[in-house]
């Protein structure tokens, strides 16, 4: 499974078909893509991440890109399936123990 794209993000939204809208997005998905990874590991490519759990990062990139898409600043930051989401993808590549 590859990287989530600006016109599956523009699509699951439904979005006009805006070069401007299309710019946005792609930001929107860099910005969260940065963000995700800033939260794992600092040195983490997509690639790594994708070979992990791809299902789970993009549906990530794509609820945190939507935040951002309707709420630039993330006023009241992250949303709790944000934060779940994270937690679970973060506990799968850097290890973590029931014990």
């Amino acid at each position: 499974m590859a990287l989530l794209t600006p016109q599956e993000l523009r699509d699951e939204l439904n979005i006009d078909d805006d070069d401007n809208e299309l710019q946005t997005l792609t930001s929107l998905i860099s910005g969260a893509t940065a963000m995700i990874k800033s939260s794992i590991q600092m040195k983490i490519t997509d690639d790594e991440i994708l070979a992990v759990d791809a299902e789970l990062y993009n549906r990530l990139i794509k609820t945190l890109a939507t935040s951002m898409y309707y709420d630039r600043e993330l006023s009241n930051g992250y949303s709790t399936g944000v934060r779940i989401m994270l937690t679970n993808l973060r506990s799968e590549i850097v290890g973590a123990s029931d014990e």
